[in-house]
């Protein structure tokens, strides 16, 4: 399940490599005792950039900036760009459209009231105990569309990663193309993201061979300019690729049962609960309140905070410290404001 480039091998660092690993890029003395601290605390990856301007840029010297390396949840915040962008393109009606449209055996039963808003909110209510996210050898969909409900859709909120993983297999069934195809037509392509790629693996399904998805793998270069774009209304360029109203609907909150949950990212706007459901506070408690955040396992972030134009980047095996996060955001508003 290991992710591919598009280039039949990496290159190497490069330009760009050689001039940041090691050292930061146009940060002051005190942006990179804030890189230090996050490389120290076991980061690949880090970036801190102002709106268009990188602020400090560092990587590991044996992760060269050209490699990407998975961002587990981090994907769940690109699926739901181009869900916006599915809408825009008119193959999905909109958030209420029922998911039993692309899952037949959800039609006759209670899961028909299971809404695409729900399955991005994580208020589908489906029972995913025992459903594998990894390693799956048959047909994910299949396997997966056969969760049954432990929760009325829409009354409970729980971070579902099984229910997640669905929403590959309806954009493709809405779009007639694959993830790759629609994705690098739609996203990767017009934002350069040159370096960002699926993580699958095959399974096989009564039919014969197929491709099930887990995430993504990204650079930090990628993922801030994923961030940029969303950051700026889901603007790129002078085009704009995705509404800009669906981009603010997608990083407030979606629901009323976890305030700090819009679809699938992460916001700082009120209280609500965390990962596991428990009553957390506000998600960053000491950044401002417009704060969001693609999160992923193990300490893959993307923090975005639009009243300070400011872009935070970490990649990196698991930090020490559960609230690295904040501390991170913390550390850098200290510095530029």
């Amino acid at each position: 399940m290991t992710p591919l480039s598009r280039r039949t091998a990496l290159t190497g660092a490069g330009a760009l490599a050689a001039a940041c690993a090691g050292r930061s890029m146009a940060g002051s003395g005190d942006l990179e005792a804030v890189v230090d601290r996050a490389m120290a605390d076991r980061a690949t990856s880090m970036l801190i950039a102002r709106g268009d301007t990188v602020l400090a840029e560092r990587y590991a010297p044996d992760w060269p900036a050209d490699r990407p390396r998975e961002v587990a949840s981090v994907a769940k915040s690109m699926m739901a760009v181009l869900f916006g962008m599915a809408i825009e393109d008119g193959v999905i009606s909109g958030l209420d459209q029922p998911a039993a449209d692309f899952i037949p055996a959800w039609r006759d039963d209670a899961r028909a009231g299971i809404t695409l808003h729900h399955l991005l909110s994580m208020t589908s209510g489906l029972d995913d105990t025992g459903l594998a996210l990894r390693g799956v050898t048959g047909d994910q969909f299949v396997i997966n569309a056969a969760a049954p409900l432990a929760h009325p859709p829409g009354t409970h909120w729980a971070y579902n990663t099984a229910a997640y993983h669905l929403l590959f297999h309806i954009l493709m069934r809405a779009t007639g193309e694959t993830i790759e195809a629609y994705a690098d037509r739609k996203l990767l392509g017009p934002l350069g993201m040159r370096d960002t790629v699926w993580v699958t693996s095959e399974g096989q399904g009564t039919d014969g061979p197929v491709t099930n998805y887990y995430s993504a793998a990204s650079t930090a270069r990628d993922l801030w300019t994923f961030g940029r774009m969303v950051m700026q209304g889901g603007r790129w360029q002078g085009t704009q690729l995705v509404p800009a109203d669906y981009v603010a609907r997608m990083v407030s909150p979606s629901q009323p049962i976890n305030r700090s949950y819009g679809l699938l990212w992460w916001v700082n706007a009120e209280e609500g609960l965390d990962v596991i459901g428990r009553p957390g506070g506000r998600r960053f408690p000491g950044a401002p309140h417009d704060t969001y955040a693609a999160l992923g396992a193990g300490g893959q972030v993307i923090l975005i905070v639009p009243s300070r134009q400011l872009i935070l980047v970490r990649q990196g095996d698991p930090p020490g410290s559960p609230d690295f996060a904040d501390r991170m955001l913390a550390e850098t508003l200290a510095v530029v404001g």
